[in-house]
């Protein structure tokens, strides 16, 4: 199914990326590691080249991360934004495994 995004919502996640945003499959989970610490997160969206993952820590702005799934393998990026329970990452290249296998089929537009 798809999620409803209010207006404000709505402009708020159209204007950060480059890329188009996809939803994703319920409770997709990745591990997010900065520095020695890891993190298990829930994948809220994906782009070409970024993610919004809900997070209740605040990691500072900047920070290097590796984001790794067990079947689709590691990626590098870095944090652009957080907010209270929401990180936004910036990721190189190779995103697409992750968008190819849990993306929803109407992803968000």
């Amino acid at each position: 199914m798809y999620q409803e995004f209010s207006q404000v919502s709505l402009k708020r996640l159209t204007n950060r990326r480059q890329g188009p945003r996809h939803a994703v499959l319920p409770d997709t989970r990745v591990s997010l590691t900065v520095l020695d610490t890891c993190y298990d997160c829930e994948v809220l969206d994906l782009s070409s080249c970024g993610a919004r993952l809900k997070l209740d820590t605040k990691i500072p702005v900047g920070s290097v991360i590796e984001l790794s799934h067990d079947q689709c393998g590691s990626l590098y990026g870095t944090v652009k934004w957080n907010s209270r329970h929401e990180v936004g990452l910036e990721l190189n290249p190779g995103v697409a495994r992750l968008l190819v296998r849990y993306s929803t089929p109407k992803g968000l537009s």
